[in-house]
């Protein structure tokens, strides 16, 4: 590392004093648990941004992801098999692993998007779903897939993808249920949290019962067996300054994904995630493949080094012991998913990075990449 130099971290949330008043009024209030105003400002103001009539706020985006799973499991009871992609966060995989026996088949990404293409497999029919995952916020075109299936069941993992958008609407507002993360490294954070994205009225409500332990309209009297998934007042209200200082948030991140794309697009040995026709990538995380690369660790010491905090692209799934042995995962093949997972560098990519950062994650990145050439 550069005597004298801090590390330029991966993340860090984007936190103005005044993003962080309604978490001071919510603690004055001594409204912290899962009561208050701050639930329901939230939750329209989420609603508001993505266009969205059936929005509930969660924990965490791990808890939404299980949500979504569920809502599968109320709406097509008769549906037990499952299409995922195979180099996602370990997340989409274990939702479907916690409670009804599903068959989850997994498939190979595609080596330009890191994104997986779903249609034409050969396992499509009205009792498979498919859940899809943006990658690093790259966004599907969830809305072609379904015209061209209409009998498909499409759910969609989006904890990556806020902001994102296909044909115009944000990414995971038009499949049966979809998930989002407010965890500290996305693009607006309330330190842990989640919310889930439903499609129609009888879902939503069986949905808000069970996060909430199953409670029914009569305070103690449960109706399903539930969970407590609930969001903090608290979690609620630095959600609420978030979701007011977002345009600014959103700005600045896709100014410097701009700078990114600009100065990289070109450079010998580095490839960057290929954009689908009619989507906008939500600018989550910024990442380059560096060709020839022995590993994410010879990369990440050599970035460490130059005081630069880096993260692996997500492994393939034979790496985890509990998907690799189970009987319920198929896994199949993976070389896209090994190439991806050997080769992919998760970059700094805060809205508060400066230019000086920005030229020194550039100018390593393309050293990285000549010294990969070389060998």
């Amino acid at each position: 590392m550069d005597i004298g130099r801090e590390m330029i971290p991966i993340y860090k949330p984007y936190l103005p004093s005044n993003s962080l008043k309604y978490a001071h009024e919510a603690i004055d209030s001594t409204w912290i648990s899962s009561s208050g105003k701050f639930l329901k400002i939230a939750t329209e103001k989420l609603s508001e941004y993505l266009g969205v009539k059936y929005v509930q706020l969660v924990n965490n985006g791990t808890s939404a992801t299980h949500l979504v799973a569920k809502a599968l499991q109320f709406k097509r009871p008769d549906i037990n098999r499952i299409l995922l992609p195979n180099n996602v966060y370990v997340a989409a995989w274990n939702s479907f692993l916690y409670d009804k026996e599903y068959q989850i088949i997994l498939r190979d990404p595609d080596l330009a998007t890191w994104n997986v293409d779903f249609r034409g497999d050969a396992l499509l029919n009205d009792k498979t779903a498919v859940c899809f995952v943006h990658n690093l916020g790259n966004i599907i075109n969830v809305p072609k897939f379904m015209r061209e299936n209409p009998d498909i069941v499409c759910l969609e993992d989006n904890c990556e993808g806020l902001s994102g958008k296909y044909e115009g609407h944000g990414s995971g507002t038009k499949s049966l249920a979809s998930s989002l993360s407010f965890f500290g490294n996305k693009t607006i954070t309330s330190g842990e949290g989640g919310a889930v994205i439903l499609s129609d009225e009888e879902t939503y409500e069986y949905i808000k019962c069970i996060q909430g332990q199953g409670q029914g309209k009569e305070r103690y009297i449960h109706e399903h067996l539930g969970y407590n998934y609930r969001m903090t007042n608290i979690q609620a209200a630095i959600l609420s300054g978030q979701l007011e200082v977002m345009p600014e948030i959103l700005e600045r991140k896709s100014e410097i994904f701009d700078f990114y794309r600009k100065n990289l697009s070109s450079v010998d040995g580095i490839s960057l995630q290929k954009q689908e026709k009619d989507t906008v990538h939500s600018n989550w995380i910024f990442s380059v493949r560096v060709h020839g690369s022995n590993g994410y660790r010879e990369s990440s010491e050599f970035l460490n080094k130059k005081g630069i905090e880096s993260r692996p692209m997500f492994y393939p799934s034979s790496k985890h012991n509990h998907i690799r042995n189970s009987k319920f995962v198929n896994i199949g093949e993976e070389v896209t998913a090994e190439i991806l997972s050997k080769e992919c560098v998760l970059l700094p990519s805060f809205p508060d990075l400066s230019t000086s950062d920005l030229n020194k994650i550039i100018d390593s990145i393309k050293l990285l990449a000549r010294k990969n050439e070389k060998k």
